[in-house]
């Protein structure tokens, strides 16, 4: 029964609920469109829960492309399928049963197609993309803007332009300040991508409010933006070498963050300013 119990464990751990979080990009139509009706919200719920699915997929099948270089790693030799705790046999097989599964939960067709795409998207990546710069982080990033294409398609909204090229440069600076943190070698790269990325995701969210929303209140809403951005910046200077998942585990980003979706609940309920 221990011996079970800790094979579930170990699959869980391949599917690295931990990354989970990335998904809720899918959920960014609904928020942005404040239209909560309990149709779209199972509808996004629905979207959210199939990427969840299909990104542990990617993460097994990746765990398995990666499988040598991960056993001389003196972190990620702990990964399951590096320990040996889980054979590459039984990854693919589970990678599989999860891609499936998540096909089979969305409710059309057009998900289903966004899902493929992210899935061989992501294996193009693993095989012979990622490491190469700048092309791998724009894959990355580019694996965010399809999260929240697939959210307005699950509500049948068509996602502001804006929306899409801010999601865009915001997580090429992410991935960009990530990549900086683990890849010395190539840190000004990197650096130089990340700050290019942050400066263009501050001016398309002002020209996403000033030219889309055309609301004085919501100009607010650009401090906690820069303030994040920066704050972010300065946590992956001081983290060079660490492990880059724990960059986000900050006060100061989550309560910008926080702000940030108060400020927009506060316009869309009582529109102040206008």
């Amino acid at each position: 029964m221990k011996t079970a119990k800790n094979k579930v464990l170990e699959f869980l751990k391949l599917s690295r609920p931990f990354q989970w979080h990335k998904n809720v990009f899918v959920l960014a139509p609904l928020f942005f469109s404040f239209s909560f009706s309990k149709e779209k919200i199972l509808k996004s719920l629905i979207a959210f829960i199939c990427f969840v699915l299909s990104s542990s997929s990617v993460y097994s099948l990746n765990d398995v492309i990666d499988y040598e270089k991960d056993k001389n790693h003196p972190v990620k030799k702990n990964r399951p399928v590096a320990s040996g705790t889980i054979s590459k046999k039984e990854a693919i097989l589970f990678s599989s049963s999860l891609l499936m599964l998540s096909l089979i939960i969305a409710d059309n067709i057009y998900i289903k197609t966004v899902i493929v795409i992210y899935f061989l998207l992501n294996v193009i990546y693993s095989l012979g993309i990622k490491g190469n710069t700048p092309a791998d982080i724009i894959i990355v990033s580019l694996g965010f803007v399809i999260r929240v294409i697939a959210g307005g398609i699950a509500i049948s909204i068509k996602p502001s332009s804006w929306l899409i090229t801010c999601t865009f440069f915001v997580s090429l600076f992410i991935s960009a300040m990530k990549r900086e943190a683990e890849t010395p070698g190539h840190s000004k790269i990197y650096e130089t991508i990340g700050l290019i990325s942050a400066t263009l995701t501050i001016i398309f969210f002002t020209m996403y409010v000033v030219v889309e929303r055309e609301s004085y209140f919501l100009l607010i809403s650009i401090i906690p933006v820069v303030f994040g951005i920066i704050r972010y910046y300065i946590v992956a200077e001081q983290n060079k070498g660490k492990d880059p998942s724990l960059l986000v585990v900050d006060k100061q980003i989550i309560g910008a963050v926080i702000l940030w979706i108060i400020i927009f609940v506060v316009e869309s309920i009582f529109h102040p300013l206008e």
